[in-house]
């Protein structure tokens, strides 16, 4: 009897020993991977510097994935997984245009506080269009349906104009307002001369941002 419980003991410490390094390692990778696409976009990343900089020999990384797509396909998953949650953070608020400007606020920040993440999906749009298109059919679709609503619902109450052009171009010109100063980044600090992603830029477009959708919105 006393050999099987040591047996069984040992099998419980050898699945914790597989689990929790290779959960470690699949965030790893997934952060290493994200900088590499943001700073190299798509097809200027390698399999290889993804792993060296992982620590971990490429072999290996195919444990965890099995292609360069693979990996790209994951980090851009958990972008646009963190992008749809923003849209359920705000539910509670009653006014439909206060609800609005919480949820692209919320956007601006998380945007500005991802600088990897701006630069990736504008390499993205440039490099594979079909593809955004999908994945932005299953993630950000349905946020934008769910704002327009709140466009409608604002409308009918009087706290959101009534745009000639629709509830959905409305939001679309209001989803761009807090996502374009941060992808145009470097060519808005070659016009400007500002560091976009430094605190105090942050906090200026964060006003101008507010000010600008509150101006879009109100009737």
């Amino acid at each position: 009897m006393p050999k099987p419980l040591r047996k069984s003991k040992l099998k419980r410490v050898r699945t914790r020993r597989t689990t929790y390094p290779i959960s470690d390692t699949y965030d790893q990778i997934l952060a290493v991977a994200e900088q590499e696409f943001a700073n190299s976009g798509y097809n200027g990343t390698s399999l290889e510097v993804i792993a060296r900089r992982t620590g971990i020999r490429k072999a290996s990384l195919f444990h965890h994935f099995n292609s360069k797509r693979k990996i790209f396909d994951a980090v851009v998953r958990r972008i646009f997984d963190q992008l749809v949650s923003i849209g359920r953070e705000n539910a509670q608020i009653e006014n439909p245009k206060e609800h609005l400007l919480a949820i692209l606020i919320r956007l601006h920040d998380f945007i500005a506080s991802h600088p990897n993440h701006a630069r990736l999906l504008m390499h993205r749009v440039l490099e594979d269009p079909a593809s955004v298109r999908r994945s932005a059919e299953v993630f950000i679709k349905p946020l934008v349906i769910e704002m327009a609503q709140l466009v409608v619902r604002g409308t009918e109450l009087g706290v959101i104009r009534n745009s000639d052009d629709g509830p959905i171009s409305l939001t679309l010109i209001a989803l761009a307002i807090p996502i374009l100063p941060y992808s145009f980044a470097p060519v808005v600090e070659a016009c400007v001369g500002i560091e976009v992603f430094s605190p105090s830029s942050i906090a200026v477009i964060r006003s101008q941002v507010l000010r600008r959708i509150d101006a879009l919105l109100s009737p």
